[in-house]
Formats: C-alpha cells, sequence, structure tokens
C-alpha cells in the first residue's frame, strides 16, 4: 500500500510537471493595435524586443527600431536574425528593436501613385486601381506609429525601414520624398518599373535639384536573378533597378550597396537581402575583443567613428562591458580589466 502510494504521488508529480513546462512558451514579440487617424483604420504591429531589454541585473538601455513592412511574412525571422547579428563579443549590429507592421490594403499603402495600367486581357480594366497611398502610409509611420513606438518603449535616435517588392519600391520613394525620416533604408528587388518607371524620373530630379543624397544616411538595395524566368515583368523590374543603380552609384554620395543574389528570385531575395543589409548598415560596430586586452583606449575610439559615420550616438551596451571584463579577468588582464570598469562605471551606474 505504501509502495502503491509513492508511486501515485510520482505519477502525480510527473503530471504535474509535465503540464507545467507545456505551458512554458518561447516568444517572439507581441502584438499591439493602434488606431491611425490618417488612414482612418485599426493598425496591427508586431513588436520585437532585444533579450537584455528587460534585464533588471543592468541599466535600462534605448535601442535602435527597424520598421519593417510586409510584417506578417517577414517578422518571425527577422527577429531572430536581428538576435543572432547582435549577440556579444561577435556582434555586427547593435540589439534593435524590431515593428513589423502588418498589411490591410497592401498595394495602396505601399505605391506613390494611381495606377493608369490596363490589363492585358481586358482595355477596360486598370490593374492595382486601389494604388497610390503611400504618401499617407509613410504620415502614419512617421507621425503616429513612431510617437506610439517611442512612447511606450526605449528608443535610440536612430531607425530603418526595410522593405520588399513594392515595399522596396515604398522605402525608395519615402528617402526620395522624406530622407529625414529614417537613417538607413533597405529595399529588396524594389518594384522600380512601377508607372512607368516613376522613381528613376524623380531619382534624377532630386539630384538635378539637390546636387548629392543626404549626409549621414545608408541605403541598401537587393536584386534577385529574376531574369532566369523571363517573363512580363520580372525583366522590366531588373531594367529599372540597374538604372536606378547606376544613378546612385556615378553621383557617389550615398553610402550605398547593391547586391545581385545568384539564385534568388523575387520571392526569396529579401531573406540573405535583409542579413547583408543589416550587416551593410552597422559596418563598423563589431570590435576585436582580443585587440582590446592591447589597447583599451581602441573600444573608445572605435565607438567614435562609428557614430561620426552612422551621425547618432552609440556607445559600449553595458552587456558589451561585462563581456569585456570577463575575458580580461579570465586572461588575467588586469590593466585593461581596470579601465574597462571604470568604463562601466562611467557610463553605467550601478543599478539600485
Amino acid at each position: 500500500m505504501n509502495n502503491w502510494f509513492k508511486f501515485l504521488c510520482f505519477s502525480l508529480l510527473l503530471v504535474f510537471t509535465s503540464k507545467t513546462n507545456a505551458q512554458e512558451k518561447v516568444t517572439v514579440g507581441e502584438k499591439q493595435t493602434l488606431f491611425s487617424k490618417i488612414l482612418n483604420e485599426n493598425r496591427e504591429i508586431w513588436v520585437h524586443l532585444p533579450k537584455t531589454y528587460n534585464d533588471s541585473s543592468i541599466n535600462p538601455a534605448k535601442y535602435p527600431v527597424i520598421y519593417l513592412l510586409d510584417g506578417e511574412i517577414n517578422f518571425e525571422y527577422y527577429a531572430g536574425m536581428t538576435d543572432f547579428l547582435s549577440k556579444a563579443p561577435y556582434a555586427d549590429i547593435p540589439e534593435c528593436i524590431v515593428v513589423g507592421i502588418k498589411n490591410t490594403e497592401r498595394t495602396r499603402d505601399l505605391t506613390p501613385t494611381k495606377s493608369q495600367k490596363k490589363s492585358p486581357v481586358n482595355p477596360n480594366l486598370t490593374l492595382f486601381a486601389d494604388s497610390g497611398g503611400s504618401e499617407n502610409f509613410v504620415k502614419f509611420i512617421h507621425e503616429e506609429l513612431k510617437a506610439f513606438i517611442e512612447k511606450n518603449y526605449r528608443t535610440q535616435n536612430y531607425s530603418v525601414l526595410v522593405g520588399h517588392s513594392f515595399g522596396g519600391l515604398f522605402a525608395i520613394n519615402t528617402f526620395l520624398t522624406h530622407p529625414e525620416y529614417f537613417n538607413a533604408y533597405v529595399a529588396n528587388d524594389p518594384s522600380l518599373w512601377w508607372d512607368n518607371k516613376i522613381l528613376i524620373s524623380k531619382t534624377r530630379d532630386y539630384l538635378e535639384k539637390n546636387k548629392s543624397f543626404p549626409a549621414k544616411k545608408s541605403m541598401y538595395v537587393s536584386q534577385a536573378d529574376n531574369e532566369e524566368q523571363q517573363k512580363n515583368w520580372n525583366s522590366d523590374m531588373t531594367q529599372a533597378i540597374e538604372e536606378f543603380k547606376g544613378i546612385v552609384e556615378k553621383n557617389g554620395s550615398l553610402n550605398y550597396r547593391h547586391r545581385f543574389f545568384e539564385g534568388e528570385v523575387h520571392g526569396t531575395v529579401s531573406y540573405p537581402g535583409n542579413y547583408e543589409a543589416l550587416k551593410f548598415i552597422f559596418k563598423g560596430f563589431r570590435t576585436d575583443i582580443k585587440q582590446l586586452s592591447k589597447n583599451p583606449k581602441l573600444l573608445e575610439e572605435d565607438y567614435k567613428k562609428f557614430s561620426d559615420k552612422m551621425g547618432a550616438e552609440f556607445t559600449p551596451s553595458e552587456t558589451y562591458l561585462n563581456v569585456v571584463l570577463k575575458f580580461m579577468k579570465s586572461n588575467d588582464f588586469k590593466e585593461s580589466e581596470a579601465y574597462f570598469m571604470k568604463q562601466k562605471e562611467k557610463l553605467y551606474p550601478k543599478v539600485k
């Protein structure tokens, strides 16, 4: 009887433990809804916070924000990508808040002009009839969404806009019309064929008027291997992207990178494109922890150079300084350890 009772208790413990463990979840982010007066509709956004965001053992930090279009498609993998690339001690980017913007009427929001393109099978039908609302949409992002994020989360004064296809078209159009809205722009296989390549004309007009692009801005454009499909709009897209590349690179005033991905088609190019874009935008962020043992002042010098390049102030995170201190201590670099301890105390007073 006693053995049976022990067995029953053990079994119940297993069941309880199993149920408890089953309730534990790994979450990528949180959903928020805000009403847009500009768009006159509710908009759903998905927010991913860095792993250190709620760490009570360190001082509350502020983080750059990435605004990601087509959030329902890109959010999960993109959040994981930023976590991976920002992991110390080999971080290529700072930890970032990712804001995925879910679509309601995608064509309306992401295209800059009203389509006049007729259907090839029915000339009485205009394709993309709900197009041309990008100005309202960027106004929503800049005036309402940014205000919501900055009010509810700890944000640094540095932001990135990321889009693919029509979203890439939107990103480039935003850069040309409101370059001050974001610090960096990512356009994966942008639909620059839109409306007889209107953004190509707009790019030329911009440079004729301003002579150069704004300083301290970055743009990354990926291009898919669309020519292997050899169908309809793919050739138009390729030609338009190449034309845009020629104009921007000839001017030479923009921190710009163009990358052609062999074997990646329109629907897949944004994944490798986004990975490379993050490394390109934040190039210079990574520091060599081994070199810091020989020259501790190198960290300050590297961050100063990086901040000058980015047009925003960046400082070593408390998490990274903890990693540096651990490295110095474990390798008995006492002078360097003392130096970085002073840096940490200066930048991050003890949490009370």
